[in-house]
């Protein structure tokens, strides 16, 4: 019997910078955008292959996500387990190298796993769709998803989102404008985000109106700033 809880869960390396962020606005987008009963079905989780567990999300990427509307202070690192992969009806990854891991621990996850550049770039090639009414109904988005799936290309660069990890502000932005657009266009499958919203995410990681000032990385703690522009969510509208 399949569970009554859908569950994402968002893979990189260190669960620090892009797992972290990733899951903080998928789980922010699910309970914008889902009907109230779906949301309450829909559980969004992140580990890494190499997590140094328990640490919090690093303060760059915490600004980046307040900034985009995301709460990542409650973060803490945790390490992949095949359980969770086992459990989870989608699987998104960092880079295609992780991907790869993530099918050595568990093989059959193959129709269910992609990076998150693929999986958003499918999705844009989809036609949009009403947010589901059903569990079963995001499952068969996620199906939709891997019947579309193309052969990954030479070298699957283009898949790879940057770790932006003891690197300086421009590779946390530079992961930003990576990641948050393709997250956002799997958003519009997964959970009906209008196209307006995508493109304004798209505008916001462009323009990285990111309050860095005062971060203190090497700690991995400090008080984020939130950018002087976000993009407005349904519920804020």
């Amino acid at each position: 019997m399949a569970s009554e809880v859908f569950t994402v869960l968002v893979v990189c390396t260190g669960n620090l910078n892009r797992s972290a962020l990733g899951a903080a606005l998928l789980d922010r987008w699910a309970g914008w955008y889902l009907p109230t009963a779906i949301a309450g079905q829909v559980r969004v989780t992140s580990a890494g292959l190499g997590a140094p567990v328990g640490r919090p999300m690093r303060t760059r990427t915490r600004v980046i996500a307040e900034a985009l509307g995301a709460d990542g202070a409650d973060h803490r690192a945790t390490q992949i387990s095949d359980e969770a992969i086992r459990s989870a009806d989608l699987v998104l990854a960092a880079s295609r190298e992780q991907v790869d891991k993530v099918l050595g621990l568990v093989p059959a996850t193959v129709r269910t796993t992609f990076t998150i550049r693929e999986a958003g770039r499918i999705a844009e090639g989809l036609d949009g769709a009403p947010a589901p009414d059903s569990i079963e109904e995001l499952r068969a988005r996620v199906t939709a998803l891997a019947e579309h799936r193309e052969p990954p290309a030479a070298g699957g660069g283009t898949d790879d989102i940057v770790d932006p990890q003891g690197k300086d502000e421009d590779a946390y932005i530079t992961m930003a404008r990576q990641e948050v657009p393709a997250l956002a266009h799997l958003a519009t499958v997964l959970f009906g985000m209008p196209p307006g919203e995508v493109a304004a995410y798209e505008a916001a990681v462009e323009a990285a109106a990111y309050d860095f000032d005062g971060d203190s990385e090497g700690e991995g703690h400090g008080a984020p700033s939130a950018a002087s522009e976000r993009p407005r969510g349904r519920r804020e509208a």
